[in-house]
Protein backbone atom coordinates (compact mmCIF):
# COMPACT_ATOMS: atom_id res chain seq x y z
CA UNK A 1 0.00 0.00 0.00
CA UNK A 2 1.13 3.52 -0.63
CA UNK A 3 0.96 6.50 1.69
CA UNK A 4 -2.07 7.81 -0.23
CA UNK A 5 -4.01 4.60 0.42
CA UNK A 6 -4.33 5.80 4.01
CA UNK A 7 -6.19 9.08 3.40
CA UNK A 8 -8.20 9.68 6.55
CA UNK A 9 -8.39 11.91 9.60
CA UNK A 10 -7.35 11.16 13.13
CA UNK A 11 -10.51 11.42 15.25
CA UNK A 12 -9.03 10.69 18.70
CA UNK A 13 -5.53 11.14 20.10
CA UNK A 14 -4.13 10.41 23.55
CA UNK A 15 -0.45 10.92 24.43
CA UNK A 16 1.31 7.91 25.96
CA UNK A 17 4.68 7.37 27.58
CA UNK A 18 7.66 6.88 25.28
CA UNK A 19 6.52 9.58 22.82
CA UNK A 20 3.68 7.44 21.52
CA UNK A 21 0.14 8.38 20.60
CA UNK A 22 -2.93 6.20 20.95
CA UNK A 23 -5.07 7.08 17.94
CA UNK A 24 -8.38 6.34 16.31
CA UNK A 25 -8.78 7.14 12.61
CA UNK A 26 -11.87 8.04 10.62
CA UNK A 27 -11.68 4.69 8.80
CA UNK A 28 -12.15 2.91 12.15
CA UNK A 29 -8.53 1.81 12.60
CA UNK A 30 -7.17 2.03 16.15
CA UNK A 31 -3.60 1.74 17.25
CA UNK A 32 -0.40 3.32 18.50
CA UNK A 33 1.79 5.72 16.55
CA UNK A 34 5.41 6.11 17.69
CA UNK A 35 6.62 9.73 17.41
CA UNK A 36 10.08 8.99 18.86
CA UNK A 37 11.70 8.49 15.45
CA UNK A 38 10.78 12.07 14.48
CA UNK A 39 12.20 13.82 17.55
CA UNK A 40 15.65 14.40 16.03
CA UNK A 41 14.21 16.22 13.00
CA UNK A 42 13.95 20.01 12.83
CA UNK A 43 11.12 21.58 14.78
CA UNK A 44 9.97 18.18 16.09
CA UNK A 45 12.86 18.42 18.59
CA UNK A 46 10.66 20.65 20.74
CA UNK A 47 8.39 17.65 21.35
CA UNK A 48 11.13 16.03 23.47
CA UNK A 49 9.76 18.25 26.24
CA UNK A 50 7.12 16.01 27.81
CA UNK A 51 4.80 18.88 28.72
CA UNK A 52 4.80 20.02 25.08
CA UNK A 53 4.34 16.47 23.79
CA UNK A 54 1.42 15.84 26.15
CA UNK A 55 -0.28 19.02 24.86
CA UNK A 56 -1.28 17.26 21.62
CA UNK A 57 -4.75 17.97 20.28
CA UNK A 58 -6.55 17.53 16.98
CA UNK A 59 -6.73 20.32 14.43
CA UNK A 60 -8.47 19.50 11.15
CA UNK A 61 -7.89 15.77 11.72
CA UNK A 62 -4.16 16.06 12.42
CA UNK A 63 -2.35 15.61 15.75
CA UNK A 64 -1.07 19.12 16.52
CA UNK A 65 1.00 20.50 19.38
CA UNK A 66 0.92 23.91 21.11
CA UNK A 67 4.08 24.97 19.23
CA UNK A 68 2.21 24.57 15.92
CA UNK A 69 3.89 21.31 14.88
CA UNK A 70 1.64 18.69 13.39
CA UNK A 71 1.94 15.32 11.73
CA UNK A 72 -0.09 14.32 8.71
CA UNK A 73 -2.95 11.97 9.51
CA UNK A 74 -1.96 9.87 6.49
CA UNK A 75 1.49 9.34 8.04
CA UNK A 76 -0.09 8.41 11.37
CA UNK A 77 -2.41 5.91 9.67
CA UNK A 78 0.25 4.34 7.46
CA UNK A 79 2.84 3.94 10.23
CA UNK A 80 0.74 3.13 13.30
CA UNK A 81 0.66 -0.32 14.86
CA UNK A 82 -2.97 -1.38 14.55
CA UNK A 83 -4.64 -3.01 17.56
Amino acid sequence: MSFLDYLCDVTEVVPLDGYKLRVVCSDGARGVFDMSKYLDEGDFRALRNQSVFRGVRLVAGAPTWPNGMDIAPERVRSDMIVD
